[in-house]
């Protein structure tokens, strides 16, 4: 373990859950905060499925894998965490607190770990913190709630249809806001699958592809494929 940098606390604040501190606060703000850092070469595990969390992990460089385990032993990714973004933000403040998910370096990573104890008084001293912190819970509470609702889907394509739908928000067209290597990630399959899916898709004419930008041809079909 190490102390920050003298050009690393500012990465904190590039952090969704610090972004809104105003910049008179910061400097106060990095002096009320107690922290450990330590960097993680790749494949390294952060968190083990089970383990009591008492600390908050915020990713400050490198990305995190977190991935669930079920009774027969195969492993399930739930999330992709990229620096700069907090980890176990949530489960940290849970009655139940013990990790769902293992947490493991993808890359060479450095995480700021802060207690518990720390980030309630952050809380109660740094409004704007705090409004972070519970929006940023909420968002993943909405994330996971997705996740689950595509989960239950068991087609690739029925899978497609129904994020197409919830994004397009009613348009004939929108503009995909993640890779799709991030969206395979999200609906658990290979990337050159959900690609190839996609094209079939376009191919008998129900939307039309251009890179991320997503047509809608047919959205009646879509609405009946899940």
């Amino acid at each position: 373990m190490y102390q920050l940098s003298s050009n690393d606390p500012h990465k904190i604040f590039q952090c969704p859950l610090c972004t809104s501190i105003p910049d008179e606060e910061r400097e106060s703000f990095l002096k009320d905060l107690r922290y450990t850092v330590r960097r993680y070469a790749k494949g390294e595990m952060l968190i083990s499925q089970g383990a009591l969390l008492e600390v908050l992990y915020i990713v400050i460089s490198g990305e995190i894998v977190t991935e669930m385990s079920d009774e027969k032993g195969d492993y399930v990714t739930v999330e992709n965490i990229k620096a700069p973004n907090p980890l176990a933000a949530g489960i940290v403040f849970a009655s139940n607190n013990f990790a769902p998910v293992t947490a493991s370096a993808i890359k060479d990573s450095v995480a700021v770990i802060i207690p518990k104890d720390n980030i309630y008084q952050l809380m109660s001293k740094y409004e704007e913190f705090m409004k972070a912190y519970l929006a940023y819970i909420s968002n993943k509470v909405s994330f996971l709630s997705e996740r689950l609702r595509l989960s239950s889907l068991r087609s690739i394509k029925a899978k497609v249809a129904y994020y197409v739908l919830r994004e397009s928000r009613g348009e004939q067209q929108f503009d995909l806001k993640v890779s799709k290597e991030d969206l395979s990630r999200l609906f658990g399959v290979s990337r050159p699958a959900l690609v190839n899916v996609m094209m079939q898709m376009a191919d008998e004419g129900i939307i039309d592809v251009d890179r991320r930008r997503i047509v809608i041809n047919d959205r009646r079909l879509l609405q009946q494929m899940f």
